[in-house]
């Protein structure tokens, strides 16, 4: 892929259930291997840990069902911290 001289990599293709250190192990060893003046983005991504952590790594963007899925569940963040909607 790095031949082909994208304008940016997608990180992904894991189903979700994975151990979080395999998941993590996956996001550095893509993160090393790929060009770092590209953007980088991990794809489904469904905790604010793996977010952190996969920036940590050297990831650039994501896309992350924890805000969306703590909205479901009644919830929402603000600065203030996270407040209870029902």
């Amino acid at each position: 892929m790095i031949k082909r001289d994208l304008p940016g990599y997608a990180i992904g293709g894991m189903a979700g259930g994975e151990d979080k250190e395999d998941f993590w192990k996956t996001v550095k060893l893509c993160s090393d291997l790929l060009p770092a003046d590209k953007p980088r983005y991990v794809m489904g991504i469904g905790y604010a840990e793996d977010l952190m952590i996969s920036a940590l790594l050297g990831a650039d963007m994501f896309d992350c069902v924890f805000a969306t899925r703590t909205a479901r569940f009644g919830s929402a963040f603000t600065k203030y911290g996270m407040i209870k909607l029902r």
